[in-house]
């Protein structure tokens, strides 16, 4: 009997261990819970038994793009909607052009070249860029006997008696000006006054008895036929043209009322200002200085500048 009992107490042993694992194994009786990893709409989950713990992840959204929604990293859930490309114009040189993920479309508009002018090379309307050089100025190769301000140089003209006799002294650019306008020459929109002030200085024996005459004019730096004209209007302008951009610009000249005009001991001396009026920028209005024999009269002392323009000739870049 007691064998007997010792086997049955052992099989019944080993029965409820075996109930046990069973139980262990499958089920959540001793809070065994075998939990799915939570997800963005499901939290953590035992898949024994079904109960849960803690909160869903809820959605990471990735940012949307041009061709995609926001989209959740995780499980790719979408909302709203692709922001669709957002494109930049073409250019000379590149297409239109997506500015947030580069894709393109269509073909560049390629350059819109001008023709060369005398200030600049054939440039591209719409980029800027240059290609080439600008057109050979007139003058440029020409050896201009040139004025430095606050320089007297000598200066030969004709006798204010006696038009064949030359007398000779100096003349000096005592001070120059870009101004945009005073009292004196008037301002005018888009433009700008090239003022300078010239002082001529004669003391010789001949400029004593015969005195002397001056004669100037104006020139283009760029283009040589420019000519200026005979008459004045009410506020004492006298138009001439000049080369501005591969375009023919009106332009005007005023002499201002002289500072000196008298002797001075043994000199006589004569100092006024010449302004000229010309577009904003604009850097090749020559003031000539020749003699005045060249003038035959008093009616052609603005002579065009291929006329006078020589070794003697004495020149004023206004620029």
């Amino acid at each position: 009997m007691k064998r007997i009992g010792l086997w049955i107490g052992i099989g019944i042993g080993t029965a409820a261990i075996a109930v046990l694992t069973v139980l262990l194994l499958t089920t959540c009786v001793f809070q065994n819970h075998r939990f799915q990893p939570a997800t963005c709409t499901e939290p953590e989950t035992c898949t024994r038994c079904g109960v849960t713990r803690a909160t869903p992840l809820g959605h990471t959204y990735a940012p949307a793009t041009c061709t995609e929604p926001e989209t959740c990293v995780r499980c790719k859930h979408t909302r709203g909607e692709a922001l669709g490309h957002a494109f930049a114009s073409a250019t000379c040189t590149e297409p239109e052009t997506c500015t947030r993920c580069g894709i393109t479309e269509g073909e560049p508009l390629g350059h819109l070249m001008t023709e060369a002018t005398y200030q600049s090379p054939p440039t591209c309307l719409r980029c800027g860029i240059t290609e080439g050089e600008p057109l050979v100025a007139a003058l440029s190769d020409t050896a201009l006997h040139e004025l430095e301000i606050g320089k007297p140089v000598p200066y030969t003209t004709a006798s204010y008696e006696d038009h064949d006799v030359d007398v000779t002294g100096t003349v000096e650019i005592a001070d120059y000006e870009t101004i945009a306008g005073n009292d004196v020459f008037p301002a005018r929109e888009g433009y700008e006054w090239h003022v300078a002030t010239v002082r001529l200085v004669f003391a010789g024996d001949d400029a004593q008895q015969n005195g002397m005459q001056s004669a100037l004019t104006y020139g283009d730096f760029y283009a040589t036929d420019a000519e200026i004209g005979t008459t004045v209007d009410e506020n004492g302008l006298r138009p001439f043209v000049v080369n501005w951009y591969g375009s023919r610009v009106q332009c005007w000249q005023k002499t201002g009322p002289d500072e000196e005009a008298d002797w001075f001991g043994h000199e006589l001396r004569f100092t006024w200002k010449e302004g000229v009026l010309v577009p904003e920028g604009y850097d090749g209005t020559l003031l000539i200085f020749y003699n005045y024999r060249l003038a035959k009269n008093a009616d052609r002392l603005f002579l065009p500048a291929g006329d006078v323009l020589d070794e003697n000739a004495l020149v004023f870049r206004m620029k």
